[in-house]
């Protein structure tokens, strides 16, 4: 597969993800399985609140979309994560049952991402990660040929990915067509430099977490670990009392008396 020299990061990234490190494919399966089920909470609300009849059966047949995504993430996590060691599965298991980890992928609070960034970024949003989405799972399904379940969940996923663009793409043409050019240009490169930016704090922290970790380990190989092998060589026993001489036991200390 030709990879584009724009892509080559994501490629590296999945490769690294889904190839080389154990147990990690059925952690980020549950960690989809939250972002999808958020996802399908925010095009419900989108449902509920869009003046437009035609828009509203398009987010709903979304929401449906992203709550089977989340449901067949969830599943393929536990196959993973049981193919794996229990260790693995743990791991899995604790994201799927992070509550918290769930809140802060779909509504924030009491108002939806529709309410937060008005109809026409919604769809600028939806046409953005829906896309993005797309081609990291098709990438997703080429990397894993030699596991046939997985790749065929991706391109499935995929799939349902292309449709979600389609519409939310049509959409932003209509407003395009409709004298709104500049208002579309500009919330496409909103949700785009939103998306940069998470990007850039995700990577900052795992970064963080990453050189917290190797300092932390230098440390203790350089410092502590030395200091306390030489505390262990020098160490020499300071005081002391002087152990009683041994008795005699007592029918020859009887007989000494007689």
């Amino acid at each position: 597969m030709s990879v584009r020299a724009a892509d080559l990061p994501l490629h590296a990234v999945s490769w690294l993800v889904w190839k080389i490190l154990p147990g990690r494919a059925a952690t980020k399966m549950a960690e989809f399985s939250h972002t999808e089920a958020g996802s399908g909470l925010d095009m419900l609300a989108a449902t509920e609140e869009t003046p437009r009849p035609e828009l509203r059966a398009r987010y709903f047949r979304h929401a449906l979309d992203e709550l089977r995504h989340a449901r067949l993430f969830r599943e393929r996590a536990g196959a993973l994560a049981s193919a794996r060691s229990p260790q693995g599965r743990s791991r899995a298991q604790a994201v799927l049952e992070d509550g918290g980890y769930l809140a802060s992928q779909g509504i924030r609070g009491s108002e939806s991402l529709f309410r937060q960034l008005g109809e026409l970024e919604f769809l600028a949003f939806v046409w953005v990660h829906e896309k993005r989405g797309a081609e990291q799972f098709d990438l997703y399904a080429s990397l894993l040929r030699d596991d046939a379940s997985t790749a065929a969940m991706f391109a499935e996923i995929a799939r349902d990915e292309r449709f979600h663009i389609a519409y939310s793409r049509a959409e932003l043409d209509r407003y395009t067509k409709a004298g709104a050019t500049h208002d579309v240009r500009w919330a496409v490169l909103r949700v785009r430099g939103r998306r940069a930016w998470q990007g850039w704090l995700r990577l900052t922290r795992d970064l963080g977490n990453a050189m917290a970790g190797l300092w932390l380990g230098l440390l203790y190989l350089l410092v502590i670990g030395p200091f306390s092998l030489v505390a262990r060589a020098t160490e020499r026993p300071v005081g002391g009392i002087l152990a009683a001489p041994p008795r005699a036991p007592a029918a020859e200390r009887a007989r000494g008396m007689a």
